[in-house]
């Protein structure tokens, strides 16, 4: 089998998987939420809920990663969230801050 067909099989194998897990969401009764955008510190970011505990925040605009712009980031998402984060990623590629969250530590906004 030439690579060009494994690699064409192996992106229809992905989108199918992903239109799969997309029916399984919308059958659990949850509809996919949107994102949300949040201002803190004269700047906007959006963040978004993509499970029960997990949040990811992006600025509006291009900044630096700062530790400064990391902890903004985390502050949006408890905003957003209204659950403290408990755990956090920021991909210096992307720009944007995963975090996982507990809502029974309610966040202090």
């Amino acid at each position: 089998m030439s690579v060009m067909r494994r690699v064409c099989l192996m992106a229809i194998a992905v989108s199918l998987m992903a239109a799969l897990l997309s029916a399984c969401q919308l059958q659990q009764g949850r509809s996919v939420s949107s994102a949300q955008i949040v201002e803190l510190e004269n700047a906007s970011y959006r963040v978004e809920e993509l499970t029960a505990s997990t949040w990811t925040a992006s600025p509006m605009r291009n900044t630096d990663a700062s530790s400064q712009t990391t902890a903004v980031l985390v502050r949006a998402i408890e905003k957003a969230s209204g659950c403290k984060a408990t755990d956090s990623h920021f991909s210096a590629a992307s720009g944007a801050m995963t975090a996982q969250v507990s809502c029974r530590e309610r966040a202090k906004n």
